[in-house]
């Protein structure tokens, strides 16, 4: 069955001791109501940023520890290949099996002897055989608890409509002890989808704490509070007060706000320079913050230079139109498709305060909110700094057919013999590892995405058929080495299709 690893929760996500419990006590309640009437599903919504996932990681925390928590999804932007409407309901049945070993032996009559079904991507389908037609018979007691974090960040409108419908129509025939807890932005079909409903309680999450000051106060404190030169130049926790007063109740700006005080990504800062600056700009709101910082680190007007604004763009056109987090080593070669000397770490290493910068050059750099992919991709909202995605897909579908062409070779993981199945190789994930490269995964992965987003060119026609050529069979063999071998035929049907899409298009123009 279609698995998303990594959606879980982060139990080191969830809220301060103390802090949102108003909120959480309404929701703690709402699961623990005894009634077949209760509603089904809890739609807590508000703006980007107001601490909407910290309480759906603390709620899931909470209840995994009663062995309440039947499953937690959090949609990710950044991660939307291997978190999708695709997967989201036949991950959650999985979850759900593993709590209880009744339901498990029911999904396992449901799934037994059909390949097909236990392969469907259909949201629909998977609700009914996965979800409703296990419980049939069941008789658990006390309620069951499912967590879906960031439900607009599961894909654009089309490819979440069918998720919607689900849960808008669907999910009314739930059992009575299930609760699903979903949290997202309030987006007009999301509204459209949910609103309305007598199995859905739809709550603000600035109706019911409209003054989050406390949490934020508790949450800058412990941020900063072991920089004691901030205690000299304001006493008694001045410097606290400025900051949240300065949050206008905006969660995600303090938290950057505090990685910028702090001097993430930086070396030799002073915080409290790094305090005195926020204080004296009119920053207007996250967008003002996310500004003033990148003008700090890159320059404004005249300051930025044609050649720093061309690597930002080069750099963070890359981070933000490929299909997964790129690792530092990938991001490095795939972001030039012309091998241009443009050094990554000098564009994302002085961003610890926007980005996740692991320690690692194998380790995946994230956006630290998704608010940042937002403003970066709104003209309006980021000026010279605004990131067109769909001007990169050229540059990243070059990149990735140069590194297929340059990475790829017989037998790339040196195995001793081709008469044992992957399976039967002992060290084969220490082996591939070792000889196949971030960036060769991804492009062998994603290269096709990127190519049929494209316009049609000579260049890129040209390589495509040199790849297939001269480097078609040691593809077949990496897919194979990283379980990707189902991927091969969908690939191969949308190169097809993109080619002959761009011929006639060609030959019209001609």
């Amino acid at each position: 069955m279609p698995y998303a690893s990594g959606a879980r929760l982060d139990p080191n996500k969830g809220c301060l001791p103390g802090t949102r419990e108003k909120v959480i006590a309404e929701i703690w309640d709402w699961v623990n109501q005894d009634s077949d009437d209760t509603p089904r599903i809890y739609f807590l919504n508000d703006v980007a940023g107001s601490g909407k996932s910290a309480i759906a990681h603390e709620i899931a925390r909470r209840f995994d520890k009663l062995k309440r928590l039947g499953s937690s999804y959090c949609f990710d932007r950044g991660h939307q290949v291997e978190r999708s409407p695709s997967n989201v309901f036949s991950t959650i049945a999985r979850g759900l099996a593993d709590l209880d070993p009744e339901r498990k032996a029911s999904l396992l009559d449901v799934i037994r002897e059909n390949r097909e079904l236990r392969t469907t991507f259909v949201p629909s389908e998977q609700f009914k055989r996965f979800i409703l037609d296990p419980a049939q018979g069941l008789t658990t007691v006390g309620p069951t608890v499912i967590v879906i974090d960031g439900l607009d960040e599961s894909g654009d409108l089309e490819s979440r409509q069918n998720l919607l419908s689900v849960l808008g129509n669907k999910a009314a025939e739930l059992p009575s002890n299930i609760r699903v807890l979903i949290t997202s932005r309030a987006e007009q079909d999301i509204q459209d989808a949910l609103l309305g409903k007598k199995h859905i309680l739809s709550r603000s999450l600035k109706d019911i704490d409209p003054n989050p000051a406390d949490a934020i106060t508790r949450f800058v404190e412990a941020q900063l509070c072991h920089i004691k030169a901030l205690e000299n130049k304001w006493p008694n926790k001045g410097w606290c007060r400025l900051l949240v007063d300065k949050s206008e109740g905006h969660f995600q700006w303090a938290s950057t706000a505090c990685r910028y005080v702090k001097g993430d990504g930086k070396r030799g800062h002073n915080p409290v320079k790094q305090l005195e600056e926020l204080l004296v700009k009119n920053l207007r709101g996250v967008d003002g913050l996310y500004r003033s910082i990148l003008e700090e680190i890159f320059g404004d007007g005249e300051d930025l230079t044609d050649d720093v604004k061309r690597r930002f763009h080069l750099v963070m056109g890359c981070m933000l139109t490929a299909r997964e987090p790129l690792s530092m080593s990938a991001l490095q070669k795939l972001c030039n498709e012309d091998e241009s000397d443009t050094d990554v770490h000098d564009i994302v290493g002085p961003m610890g305060a926007l980005l996740s910068l692991p320690t690692r050059e194998s380790d995946p750099i994230t956006l630290l909110h998704t608010s940042f992919r937002d403003f970066l991709t709104d003209h309006d909202r980021s000026k010279s700094y605004y990131i067109d995605t769909s001007l990169h897909h050229d540059g990243l579908a070059l990149s990735c057919l140069r590194v297929m062409m340059d990475e790829l070779c017989f037998n790339i993981c040196q195995l001793e013999t081709s008469h044992l199945s992957n399976d039967d190789v002992v060290d084969l994930a220490t082996r591939t590892k070792k000889h196949i490269s971030s960036q060769l995964s991804y492009s062998c992965r994603f290269w096709a995405d990127h190519v049929c987003t494209t316009t049609f060119t000579l260049d890129i026609s040209a390589k495509v058929k040199e790849f297939f050529s001269t480097k078609l069979l040691y593809w077949l063999e990496v897919l194979s080495l990283i379980k990707k071998v189902p991927d091969a035929s969908a690939v191969l049907s949308s190169i097809i299709g993109w080619s002959q899409v761009s011929f006639c298009s060609e030959l019209c123009v001609q």
